[in-house]
Order: structure tokens, then sequence, then C-alpha cells
């Protein structure tokens, strides 16, 4: 019998809620950051830090100025939700073993640091300089560092799961870093300029599409594994994708931000690269044997290319086929910032499937995962986790 903690690396309500934390992100943080982007509202407000409920109280009916508080208000309940799936992963492990306890006392200090960081940022937002409340700042990086550790030591251990919980803290970490990204772009805008939103808008994608693996990750382990023949192809070529996607992403960020010609050039150039290796990535994972591991991602990831590209004809002519010599200069229609925004969510679609494809090819299958926990000797099918007595 195979043990459950194999087939499932997490209660399955742990997994349907960083589905929905995964979803919850695109449709608020990414749709408004693309929003935002798309209709120059970045500086609609340049006060930073701001509560949740700041908009109530400094109401504008402006749309700009609307779009732009309401992402700022997506980002609290998104790292409310990330927050909790960290700490429910974690919870997720052995309640006998030391380090769950160290461990989930780490990330409720690390959180509760993080508060005060931000505490302490909101009583400089009147100041003409701001400084890094030393404090807070200390207590984050040690309680990081001691968690980190803790799961080093149980990696070293053979702790199951331990690996899970690693990535699901530098994730954590990432979303508090995209938040401070977005933050200090609208604070140092009038030191710095606008070259921070390139940045924020580029982490950003990448931190949706570790949300994406973790919720790839806590998923059932698949039945069975890749054929050999198909699995050197098809992981080589998955990779190889998320790779150039992520590159693509860069330029295309730049083009929206910095739209010069040699990024024009490169993020042109890049999608040619993108489409090929779609193409041949799916021609060798529709085989019967890679079929079933590569299908679910792939029909999705074959439609989204198809309506990147089409959207992305439209959105270039939108912004340089009128011949005007600083497209950026010109007030932005409707129709132009929702082809624009369209054509930047649909790539984020189609990053998150290519991720999603290149993490469940390479996920050990249930049977796979419990034959390689077996000693010699043992009986077959009695896994560690069950020599121990029980589960989580």
């Amino acid at each position: 019998m195979t043990d459950p903690a194999v087939t499932r690396p997490v209660p399955r309500w742990l997994h349907l809620w960083a589905v929905f934390t995964a979803a919850l992100t695109f449709v608020t943080l990414i749709v408004l950051g693309q929003m935002v982007t798309s209709f120059r509202a970045g500086m609609a407000d340049p006060v930073w830090p701001t509560e949740p409920w700041y908009l109530v109280s400094n109401y504008k009916l402006d749309l700009g100025y609307l779009i732009e508080h309401t992402h700022r208000i997506a980002g609290f309940l998104v790292g409310g939700a990330v927050s909790l799936l960290v700490l429910g992963v974690w919870a997720a492990g052995r309640r006998d073993d030391p380090l769950w306890w160290l461990g989930l006392a780490g990330l409720v200090v690390l959180l509760g640091a993080f508060g005060e960081f931000h505490r302490g940022l909101m009583a400089q937002r009147d100041a003409a300089e701001v400084s890094v409340p030393v404090g807070p700042t200390v207590v984050m990086l040690f309680a990081l560092g001691a968690v980190v550790a803790l799961g080093v030591a149980g990696l070293a251990a053979g702790v199951r799961g331990v690996g899970l919980r690693l990535f699901a803290v530098g994730v954590l970490v990432a979303v508090m870093i995209q938040g401070l990204l977005g933050g200090f772009r609208v604070r140092l805008d009038a030191l710095l300029g606008p070259e921070l939103a390139p940045a924020h808008g580029v982490f950003g994608q990448i931190t949706f599409a570790l949300l994406v693996s973790l919720a790839v990750l806590t998923a059932r382990r698949p039945a069975a594994d890749l054929p050999t023949s198909a699995a050197g192809p098809v992981r080589h070529l998955s990779l190889v994708l998320v790779v150039l996607l992520v590159v693509q992403l860069v330029w295309g960020a730049l083009v929206r931000h910095q739209p010069d010609p040699l990024n024009q050039r490169l993020h042109l150039l890049t999608a040619f690269l993108v489409v090929a290796t779609v193409a041949w990535l799916l021609r060798v994972g529709f085989t019967p044997s890679a079929r079933p591991r590569v299908a679910p991602a792939g029909w999705v990831l074959g439609v989204l290319v198809v309506l990147q590209v089409t959207l992305g004809v439209e959105a270039w002519m939108g912004k340089f086929g009128g011949g005007v010599l600083l497209p950026e200069a010109e007030a932005v229609t409707k129709q132009q910032a929702f082809l624009r925004t369209a054509h930047a969510l649909v790539g984020t679609g189609v990053l998150a499937s290519a991720v999603a494809m290149a993490i469940r090819v390479r996920v050990r299958s249930a049977a796979g995962d419990a034959a390689a926990d077996e000693p010699a000797g043992r009986p077959a099918g009695v896994s560690e986790l069950a020599l121990a007595g029980g589960g989580r």
C-alpha cells in the first residue's frame, strides 16, 4: 500500500488553498499591476507606505488613482493569503519533530517582524528621507536564518517534506521583496526616476510563477513515472522554455517602460525562439508515453501561445504602428490599454503553464518515491513514515 504522505505531500485543503492563493494573485495583483502600467498610474499617489483603509479616507474619483490603490489593497490580501499558506505547509510536517515547532515559531517571528518593519516605514511617511528600521530588520534576518538552518538540518537528516517547506519559505520571502519593490518604486521615483518599475514588474511575474510552482508541488503525485526515452527531451526542453520566457519577460517589461529600438528587437527575436521551442516541446511531449504528464499544461500552453502572438501583434501596432517618434508620450486610449494589459496577462499565463509543465515532468510518481525509500530488506510497501508510527 502506497504511503499517503508520498501520494499527497500536504492535506488536500492546503493544496486547494495554494491554488486559490495563486488565482487570487493573478486576478488582483497581476491584472491590476498591468493596468497600473497600461494607464501609467504608478504615481497616481506618491504617498507610501499606507494602511489598507487609506483609500477610504483619501478617496478620489479618478480611474488611475482607484486602480493604483486597489492594487495596493490587493497586496495586503495576497500577503495574508501567502502567509497562511506557508504556515500551513510548514505545519503539515510531523508534530513529533522538533523542527516542526521551532520552524513554525521562526515563521511567526518573521511575519511579526515584517509587520513591525512596515510600521516603522509608515512612521517615516512624511519624512524627506527614509531609513531602514534596524530592529525589525535584524529580527527578520535572524528568524529567516533560523528557519533556513532548521530546514537544511532536516534535509541532511532525510526528513520527508522539508524541501517543500523550504521552498514555501522562499516563496514567502519573494512576496515580501515584491511588496517592498512596489513601495520603494513609488517612494524613490523622485530620486531615481521610474527605473524600479520594470524590476517590480518582472519580479512580480517571477513571484507569481513561484506561487504556481508551490500549487503544483502540493498536488497529488502522478501515478507513474515518465519513461526514460521521453523523460530527457521533455525535461530539457521544458527548462529551456522557462528560461526563454523569463528572458522574454524582461524584454517585454523594458518595451513597456523603456521602448528603445534595442529592447524592441530583442523582444521580437526572443518571441520567435519561444514559439519554436513551444512547438518542439509539444511535438515531443504529446507522444503516448509522455502525454499523461504533458497534456494538461500542454494544451493550455499551446492555446495561450497562439493567443499571445495575436495580442502581441495588435499591441505592437497600437503602440508603434502610428509612426509617432515618442509613443510613450502619447495619451493611452482604453483600447490600447486593454490590448497591452491582455498581452501581458496572457504572457503571464504562458509562463505559469510552462513552469507547471517543467515541474510536473520532473516530479517523481508516488510509486517511484515510495520505492526509493525502501532500504534493503524492508518489506515492499512499508514506508519510513509507517515504521515511525503514523503520519502527520
